[in-house]
């Protein structure tokens, strides 16, 4: 059972900005019963919705093909192919697409179900957990992590290849979040170490290749696929208590309730704490093994 609902952002005039998340709901993949693909991506910059729904078009079909064409289900194999997977889109997107993306790109996180196995690609700042119960214990696993530019793995990179990562400069200091800026220049400012498109950043270390990772289901539970207008008001606390709600749900109706109840106390905080609002998607899905 799956359930999803997208919210487009708004100014801090309360005016509704153009949605730039996009997302995809893929059920048995390569005519497999129990292979599925969710994923979300959340562009910036200009056309960053354009992206963002280009990848979405782009991802199932090329999976799917690659999967296909190498039949295995080997774990090295599967994330080879995820890695391809990704390579093979942001080559689509900057040669054959006609689409202007040295300052504008989007995150990409997909979950590939395979059985009692979830594989997650991500790279950029949505995220996918996974929620669950053991006996009245509530347990959640990260199936991905955040690619910002001051994690160390991710700064070295950037600072080998001529990059820098500081705060943006606003009134007379350093602040906010860590950017990733060309070594003599205020550009691009972007505030993530790995995305689709983006090709400024790329010449300084940014980088499309996804972190893979492989998580083996240990009981029915919940898949939480959300953009970071989701991430950033809501933590997993929170969400489990919504969750617990409706655990387990009885039918599709549930699903949709508790995702429903999760994008409302969202949109809440988002209005409570600030005068403009992040675009949300959040996918929801709920999993029996």
């Amino acid at each position: 059972m799956k359930y999803y609902r997208t919210l487009a952002g708004q100014t801090n005039r309360k005016k509704l900005k153009i949605n730039q998340d996009s997302l995809i709901v893929k059920k048995y993949l390569c005519n497999q019963i129990d292979w599925h693909l969710f994923g979300v991506f959340d562009g910036h910059g200009q056309n960053g919705h354009i992206i963002s729904q280009l990848i979405s078009r782009l991802m199932p079909k090329v999976l799917e093909y690659k999967l296909i064409e190498n039949r295995t289900s080997n774990t090295n194999d599967i994330k080879q192919i995820l890695i391809n997977t990704f390579q093979h889109i942001e080559n689509d997107l900057v040669d054959n697409s006609n689409i202007a993306c040295n300052f504008s790109g989007s995150t990409a996180i997909v979950t590939l179900l395979m059985g009692s196995k979830i594989y997650c690609a991500n790279v950029g700042d949505s995220r996918a957990v996974f929620f669950y119960r053991l006996g009245d214990t509530w347990f959640n696993r990260a199936l991905s992590f955040d690619h910002k530019p001051n994690k160390q793995i991710e700064l070295k990179r950037i600072i080998g290849q001529g990059g820098r990562v500081e705060q943006s400069f606003f009134d007379g200091k350093r602040q906010g979040a860590y950017r990733v800026w060309l070594p003599h220049d205020e550009i691009p400012g972007l505030a993530m170490s790995r995305s689709i498109g983006d090709l400024v950043a790329k010449q300084v270390g940014v980088i499309a290749e996804p972190e893979i990772l492989r998580f083996k289901i240990p009981n029915n539970g919940f898949i939480l696929i959300g953009s970071d207008g989701l991430w950033d008001k809501m933590d997993y606390e929170s969400i489990q208590k919504i969750l617990h709600i409706y655990y387990p749900p009885l039918n599709q109706i549930d699903v949709e309730s508790a995702i429903q109840r999760i994008l409302g106390e969202t949109y809440t905080k988002w209005d409570q704490m600030d005068s403009a609002r992040d675009d949300i998607t959040i996918i929801l899905i709920y999993v029996e093994i």
